[in-house]
């Protein structure tokens, strides 16, 4: 147990270092689309510029005012 608890760990905190350059969002706190589906990934155009975001955290059901 102690061997899957400690994996399990390392992979939270690898995915927490990847360093990718995207304007809003983490793995941790994810950004989504209007519809409410997570973007767990958001990719740059041909020119490398990530330009305005569509997914935002305003969209995402946790985020909404009640």
């Amino acid at each position: 147990m102690k061997k899957a608890t400690l994996a399990l760990g390392m992979l939270v905190l690898l995915a927490g270092c990847t360093g990718r350059s995207e304007p809003e969002g983490s793995f941790l706190d994810p950004v989504c689309m209007k519809d409410g589906s997570v973007v767990w990934r958001q990719l740059p155009d041909s020119k490398d510029q990530y330009g305005q975001p569509m997914a935002k955290k305003e969209y995402c059901d946790w985020n909404k005012k009640k």
